[in-house]
């Protein structure tokens, strides 16, 4: 059994991950990995590790409401075992488009408008990419591989979701999340402002993961703790999906996003391990 770290805990368990990694950026190390050039839009950027032992990039797409700041701990992570990395901020809040979340395949919600953020993002990137993606926008980044024909993308690690019941997640989060105002209200809203996600509700994953190449590796790390995307809501994605190739890590006592931060001797030798498979291409 991993001993558990102790952190302060935040307020909502939606941003724990972002709060947690936040919290340590005055830190010289933690800030010399983001010093990197920008070339990107959504400031998009690589992060070099010093010893690589793959040509294959760690491609991240942070959790709903986070960006990639949140994201140094894991980018730190991926570097010491010898992936480079990149990573952006995505709009994923409604406020941060001018009309509604309409997408240029004309697409209606913000899971779509991440997948094209995703995708071009993957368009201006060479070589083979493996997806580490977090909570529920892991969907998006599944529908942008998807588009692509999956032609470069080889694997992806889902930490904490996505949902595949994604109302009862959302009310889960609408449940816990004061800033949204008194419990009724929050109740109230939670189907409504859902679909300004997803339209679907997630129930058009299960149409992209079937269209994944045969044993396709999915490495899927499910916090038993979880109160907003318990084990079982990640089960319902993926266990339908027989040619896939996948994986799971359950950490009993994790809560959401804080796999890393709270057990890292058993998150860290799985995702090596998952990610041993792609170090053929070496350098």
């Amino acid at each position: 059994m991993a001993k558990k770290t102790r952190a302060k805990k935040p307020n909502s368990p939606f941003v724990t991950d972002a709060m947690g990694e936040m919290s340590e950026s005055s830190s010289p190390s933690r800030q010399k990995i983001f010093t990197n050039e920008t070339h990107f839009p959504l400031e998009g950027e690589y992060f070099f590790c010093e010893k690589k032992v793959s040509d294959v990039l760690i491609f991240f797409v942070h959790f709903y409401g986070g960006n990639k700041k949140a994201l140094q701990r894991h980018v730190k992570f991926i570097n010491r075992i010898g992936f480079d990395a990149f990573a952006f901020n995505a709009k994923d809040q409604i406020k941060s488009f001018r009309d509604l979340p309409f997408t240029a395949h004309g697409s209606f919600g913000l899971k779509h408008a991440v997948a094209d953020q995703i995708e071009d993002q993957l368009n201006r990137l060479p070589g083979q990419k493996v997806i580490f993606s977090f909570s529920n926008p892991t969907a998006a980044a599944i529908e942008s591989m998807v588009r692509r024909n999956c032609h470069d993308v080889v694997g992806l690690i889902a930490d904490s979701g996505p949902s595949g019941h994604y109302l009862r997640s959302a009310m889960n989060l609408f449940h816990q999340e004061k800033s949204f105002g008194f419990l009724p209200l929050r109740i109230a809203l939670a189907p409504f402002l859902s679909m300004f996600w997803s339209p679907s509700l997630h129930l058009d994953i299960h149409k992209d993961l079937e269209k994944l190449p045969e044993n396709f590796p999915v490495l899927t790390i499910q916090c038993g703790q979880d109160q907003l995307i318990p084990p079982d809501h990640i089960d319902e994605v993926f266990a339908r999906h027989h040619q896939l190739n996948w994986q799971k890590l359950i950490l009993p006592k994790a809560e959401h996003l804080t796999g890393l931060r709270d057990f890292a001797t058993d998150y860290e030798p799985a995702v090596e391990k998952f990610l041993h498979q792609f170090t053929n291409s070496t350098v």
